[in-house]
C-alpha cells in the first residue's frame, strides 16, 4: 500500500508569483510590457516600438526581451518637443 501522505504530490518549489521580483532598474532585459511601463505607456506601445524598428529585442530565448542597452540607446535618441513638426493646426 502506498504512503497516503506522499500520494500524488510533487516536490514543492516556489511559484513564479512567490519569488521576490527583481526591481526594474536592476534588470538586464525587459519584456515589451515592462519596457512600456517604464515610460508610462501601454504594452501595445512597447510592441509598436519593436515593429517600427525603434527597439531591437532579443528573441533567441523563446520570447521577446529588450536589453537594457536598447533602453539606454532609446533614451539617448531623445529630442526636444517642437510642436511645429507634429503636423498640427497652426
Amino acid at each position: 500500500m502506498k504512503d497516503a501522505a506522499n500520494h500524488g504530490q510533487r516536490a514543492q518549489t516556489q511559484s513564479r508569483v512567490a519569488r521576490e521580483p527583481i526591481p526594474l532598474d536592476k534588470r538586464a532585459a525587459y519584456s515589451p510590457a515592462e519596457f512600456a511601463a517604464l515610460f508610462g505607456r501601454s504594452p501595445t506601445w512597447g510592441y509598436r516600438q519593436i515593429y517600427a524598428a525603434r527597439i531591437k529585442p532579443i528573441s533567441d530565448c523563446g520570447r521577446l526581451l529588450i536589453p537594457r542597452e536598447e533602453l539606454d540607446s532609446f533614451l539617448a535618441r531623445k529630442a526636444e518637443y517642437n510642436p511645429a513638426t507634429t503636423g498640427g493646426l497652426v
